[in-house]
Parts: C-alpha cells; structure tokens; sequence
C-alpha cells in the first residue's frame, strides 16, 4: 500500500496535469489487453496527449483541487483517463479510431472540454468535427472569398474606363494613348 506522501504526490502531480489540460476524457479501463493499451498510449504520444490509468480516489481529489469537481463523480470502476493539452478535441478522434478495431473496449464515459462536460454521445459526436487546422482554413477561405471579389469588381470598373478612354480616342482621334498594360500616355501637340 502507498504511503501518505506517495498519495499526497501522485493528487498534486494529477491536480497538475488536470489542470493544464484543455480536454480530460474519462474511459473505462476494463477488459482492455496489455497490447491494445500500449498500442493506444503510442498512438496519443504522437498527438501530443497522455493515457492514465487513475485510483478513483486521489482523482476525485486532484479534480476537485484543480477545479474541475464535476468530472469527479465519473472515476468509478476500472478508470483510464485521455489528456490533451493543446488539441481538446483529438482524443475524440482517437478514441473513435481505437473502438473501429476494437467495439466493446475503452468505452468513454465522459469528456471535459474547454470547460463543458460532454457525455458518451457527444463525444462521438466532437469525433466529427474537423481539426483546428482544417476549422482554420475553412474559415480563412470564407475571409478571402469577398475579398478576391471586391478586387475583381474594382478590377472591372478599371478596364471598362480604360475601354471607354479608348473608345473616345478612337472616337476622336485625337488624345491619350492607351498601352496594352492599361497604362494612359498623353499625346503632346
């Protein structure tokens, strides 16, 4: 059995990581094999997250003291928990994955997400949204759009006046030159 001060770190060293983390998704942690489980940890290194199995206890109390209580009354049972720091929804995405190979394993019970608690359901749902990075350029795309209009219409209105500059030379005879570029050269008398 751990000692008290054994306890008392492993509670601050978790009150730490719940507290850096931007998503905190709770699994249970039964009937899941030594191979999966390692497969699975390798898999969430690469995208920069943390898989821990968790004593119930000193986890209610790291999340109490970290600020998140209400995710506290989900450590029951065998309990693994899923930390992301920097993307809140990629453990979705990766659980999703994991449960295509494997149904019945690492069930989720529930995520907290930037502040939000999310149950089972919602958490395949959070699997569909697309990456930050694909968000981000969506949204960069919806801002350039209007943008590449506005400088087609002033582009337009540019040669039209060209066009009608050059119909009036034509027209008369007499007056500026007008080059391929657009560019207007006054003819001097």
């Amino acid at each position: 059995m751990a000692t008290k001060t054994d306890r008392t770190a492993e509670i601050d060293k978790l009150e730490k990581t719940f507290g850096e983390a931007c998503g905190i998704y709770i699994a249970d942690n039964n009937k899941i094999n030594v191979a999966q489980v390692t497969k699975l940890r390798a898999n969430l290194r690469k995208k920069g997250m943390r898989f821990i199995v968790v004593k119930n206890t000193l986890a209610r109390i790291a999340a109490k003291k970290s600020g998140k209580e209400v995710i506290g009354s989900y450590f029951k049972g065998p309990t693994a928990v899923v930390v992301a720091t920097h993307d809140a929804v990629a453990p979705a995405k990766v659980f999703k994955e994991f449960q295509k190979d494997n149904k019945d394993l690492l069930a989720v019970k529930a995520a907290y997400v930037d502040g939000a608690m999310f149950n089972a359901d919602e958490v395949r749902k959070l699997a569909d949204i697309p990456g930050r990075e694909v968000l981000l350029a969506q949204l960069l795309g919806c801002l350039k759009a209007p943008m590449g209009n506005l400088a087609g219409v002033l582009n337009g209105i540019l040669v039209k006046f060209v066009r009608t500059l050059d119909a009036l030379k034509e027209k008369k005879g007499n007056g500026p030159e007008i080059t391929t570029n657009n560019q207007i050269i006054l003819q001097r008398r």
